[in-house]
């Protein structure tokens, strides 16, 4: 595991708003987000000939991702249909989160998440079943357990082999996340940079070991630039029935 990774693994990132040890360095907001209402983002679920999901994603203007916010601000999309995932939410990040010279960059976070609104609403600080941790058997192998959890959010399990904990640099990061010691959401994070340039990628989304929460779950993820509509689709794909 690299310098970072084993940082993390020691208790040292805390994504923002995480309860839990804080990393001093960039100045970094540090406040709830606000609603981002005019973002335009829409969810989609994507289904074949037999009527299968093979994709839930969300859509982002061009014009959202250029013309961000000056604040920390999220959207949220109730999503029906969409097998275990509840809701997308978009939020930006105008100056990153620990740890620093990591996440320290302007980004996004696309969550799909697999709790309701009003579970997602019961995550704040001191909450008692912040302490529930997720059996190891329902985490990711190779994984990064980030210590605490974040407020409207949860818990983070992170690759271990992702290119920012090995001397590489962050752009584009597949994460899951637990709450109250079950899955809470699939969740793709990408920078401001990046998505810019108008680049595709794909890659293999996390997979549990074992499950507890029966249903699909994707085995790949998706961001996509489509000229014809100047958007972005963020999605996760290639689902699993588990």
């Amino acid at each position: 595991m690299s310098r970072i990774g084993a940082a993390i693994a020691a208790g040292c990132f805390t994504a923002g708003l995480v309860v839990g040890p804080v990393l001093a360095g960039a100045a970094m907001d540090m406040s709830a987000p606000v609603p981002w209402t005019d973002s335009g983002a829409k969810p989609y679920v994507t289904r074949d000939a037999k009527n299968a999901i093979v994709a839930i994603g969300l859509t982002i203007p061009a014009a959202a991702v250029k013309g961000t916010p000056a604040k920390r601000s999220e959207a949220p999309f109730p999503m029906t249909g969409a097998g275990l995932v509840q809701s997308a939410n978009l939020q930006w990040h105008p100056t990153g989160h620990e740890p620093d010279h990591v996440y320290t960059l302007p980004h996004f976070d696309v969550h799909f998440y697999t709790i309701t609104e009003k579970v997602r609403g019961g995550i704040v600080p001191s909450s008692p079943l912040g302490k529930v941790m997720p059996a190891k058997a329902i985490l990711p192998p190779g994984g990064i357990l980030a210590p605490g959890y974040v407020p409207g959010m949860g818990m983070h399990d992170i690759l271990g082999s992702a290119p920012e904990f090995n001397k590489g640099k962050f752009t584009v990061s597949p994460i899951i996340g637990y709450w109250n010691g079950e899955l809470a959401f699939f969740e793709v994070m990408f920078t401001k940079a990046w998505i810019l340039k108008n680049q595709d990628k794909t890659g293999a989304y996390p997979q549990p070991a074992s499950v507890h929460q029966h249903g699909l779950y994707p085995t790949r993820y998706s961001v996509h630039y489509d000229k014809a509509t100047d958007a972005y689709q963020v999605s996760v794909t290639n689902f699993r029935q588990r």
